[in-house]
């Protein structure tokens, strides 16, 4: 879409100038409710239009500059950001929502006085203007890489002018707006690789490196905080294979780009190490050592399976017109930086491990690995309802609470406030900080680092034995398999082959999906392979690295279709072990 970048900042600007009057209007019309219809209103557009009347009819604001309203929001959904819902919640960040959260709390409490609906009121512009800027943040690349220094700047200036007019900023840096803007669950991925390539193409040395360190620390601190949530659903150990197969087969793109992230802070982390500048090496050790922690494991001692854990078939596989399948630009693009951080994290292992002692929970009132919240949104809302709760003030952004250097007293103050944060009914704490979940996330980091530093390098430090994927294509009978092609104590696995023929699912073993579903799940990833062939549906599943090749067991996998065989072929060579008599790829 055709974007006026300078048409919108003015008019942010425009909005920053006349917030006094738009708070007032917010208090008046929205907050001072009481025993009125609003105030038990269930639908979302009563709200939305007195919000949007507030802010973009305020005295002053011009018509031309006022016709813009919505444009940012419209465009990020152009850009293929369209928003998917967890029952009720998106995971944006929403003023709406907060008004509503008021309206309950106080229902529950009582109802403020002007004052103090004032603070509140205040704090949901902030949170408005914040999305805003989160939007702007998102476009600097629209008129070319060249600009987008100079656009960043831009936005900076905005978001300087919006914290000084609040008592506790929710973000400081502009470059860390670029990451929250994608936090919210969305339909796509495509998008986010494609912001990934505008950061890499338009930004150099510290700047590149303060987008990086954000990516790789809200990609950790997310990844952690569902590894958490799952760990507590099954009532099962964080590293149990069940409870892993799940994260990380929804977590495909997170880990993708956190490796994109992690791979220019490897590169600066060593640099760093040559240069004996210990503190510029501790800054970044402490990004990295909080992105690595979201799954060591794959990150740090399996590497033979990142590569297939990563593929994204959807984005990095293409079928041709004569039934060929090749990598993508991007699938080369990704494949660049896996064995370029494979390199980086061998050469970076032992120091890594020393400097992590700097950040043991154990010796700190203050973790960002004990920190479990969901989603970054959900952060940003915290901050918000602290001044809906009138909690104690610790003067800190969003990126002070994922630093484990500094102020980690009042880091501490500021988690066990959010931690008290009331809940409606069915709903999860808003936040939670456990030192035990610290210490636990910390010794497994540390034990793989000190794996991977202490063993030859290559894919797999592991104790556990290299392990393959056996195919038979759907032609080719296992009676007719050469005798000792398949290995002694190979496991079927047949149960992670995925089809939307029920009838066929019945007779090959496989699990049945609808066809729907299983778009949707290659859609984000979750196949090693996958097609829609005569009118069914087949997958193999991520799931298969977890539940066997990790653990070092040869799984075995029959009535593959070829042009499934041929994607697996590429996704993961180094584990495929196709059956003699199968078709050779096109």
């Amino acid at each position: 879409m055709p974007f006026p970048f300078a048409g919108h900042f003015d008019l942010l600007r425009e909005l920053l100038t006349r917030r006094a009057a738009i708070v007032d209007a917010i208090e008046h019309r929205l907050l001072n409710v009481r025993d009125k219809d609003l105030s038990r209103c269930t639908t979302r557009a009563p709200f939305e239009e007195i919000f949007n009347s507030c802010v973009f009819d305020a005295p002053g604001i011009s018509p031309a500059l006022s016709r813009l309203k919505g444009q940012l929001a419209a465009s990020h959904i152009a850009d293929g950001f369209e928003p998917v819902a967890m029952g009720s919640y998106s995971r944006e960040l929403d003023p709406l929502e907060l008004v509503v959260r008021a309206y309950r709390q106080w229902d529950t409490d009582r109802w403020p006085g002007r004052n103090a609906r004032l603070t509140y009121a205040a704090a949901l512009f902030g949170v408005f203007m914040l999305r805003q800027l989160e939007y702007l943040s998102l476009r600097i690349w629209d008129e070319g890489h060249a600009s987008a220094p100079a656009r960043l700047q831009e936005v900076q200036r905005l978001l300087d002018a919006l914290n000084a007019a609040i008592p506790t900023p929710f973000v400081r840096d502009a470059r860390w707006l670029v990451q929250t803007a994608q936090g919210p669950l969305t339909r796509y991925l495509e998008p986010y690789f494609r912001v990934a390539d505008h950061i890499r193409a338009a930004f150099r040395g510290p700047d590149a490196l303060e987008f990086h360190k954000a990516g790789a620390t809200l990609a950790g601190g997310h990844l952690r905080s569902q590894l958490r949530y799952r760990s507590w659903e099954a009532r099962r150990a964080i590293d149990d294979s069940q409870v892993l197969a799940t994260t990380r087969n929804s977590n495909s793109m997170d880990v993708a780009l956190l490796v994109h992230d992690l791979v220019p802070l490897l590169d600066a982390y060593l640099a760093a190490r040559e240069r004996e500048d210990t503190e510029a090496r501790l800054d970044l050790a402490d990004a990295i050592l909080q992105g690595l922690s979201a799954d060591p494991e794959l990150l740090v001692v399996r590497l033979d399976l990142l590569g297939p854990a990563t593929t994204i078939e959807d984005l990095f596989v293409e079928r041709r017109d004569d039934g060929r399948v090749c990598d993508t630009g991007a699938c080369h693009v990704h494949r660049e930086l896996l064995a370029r951080y494979g390199q980086l994290i061998g050469d970076a292992a032992q120091t890594l491990s020393a400097d992590a002692e700097a950040f043991d929970p154990g010796r700190a009132p203050y973790s960002p690995l004990g920190i479990a919240y969901g989603f970054c949104a959900d952060l940003l809302s915290n901050m918000a309802l602290g001044a809906l709760l009138q909690l104690p003030r610790f003067g800190l952004s969003l990126e002070d609470m994922f630093s484990g250097r500094s102020r980690l007293d009042d880091k501490l103050g500021q988690a066990q406030a959010w931690a008290r944060l009331p809940t409606r009914d069915g709903e999860r704490g808003h936040f939670e900080l456990s030192p035990d979940w610290a210490g636990e996330m910390f010794a497994r980091l540390l034990e793989a680092l000190r794996a991977r530093a202490s063993r030859t390098p290559g894919g797999n430090v592991s104790d556990r034995p290299r392990a393959r994927i056996y195919v038979v294509p759907d032609d080719v009978s296992t009676d007719a398999l050469p005798e000792g092609f398949l290995p002694h104590g190979i496991v079927a696995a047949q149960e992670h082959c995925l089809t939307s023929d029920f009838q066929w699912a019945l007779a090959t073993g496989a699990t049945a999906f609808p066809g729907k579903q299983l778009a949707a799940d290659r859609n984000e990833g979750r196949f090693l392979g996958s097609g829609e062939f005569n009118g069914r549906w087949f997958g193999v599943s991520k799931v298969l690295l977890t539940a066997c090749t990790s653990r070092g067991q040869d799984a075995l996998i029959t009535h593959v279709p070829p042009p499934v065989i041929d994607v697996l072929r590429l996704t993961c060579a180094e584990l495929v072990v196709v059956a003699p008599g199968a078709t050779a790829p096109a």
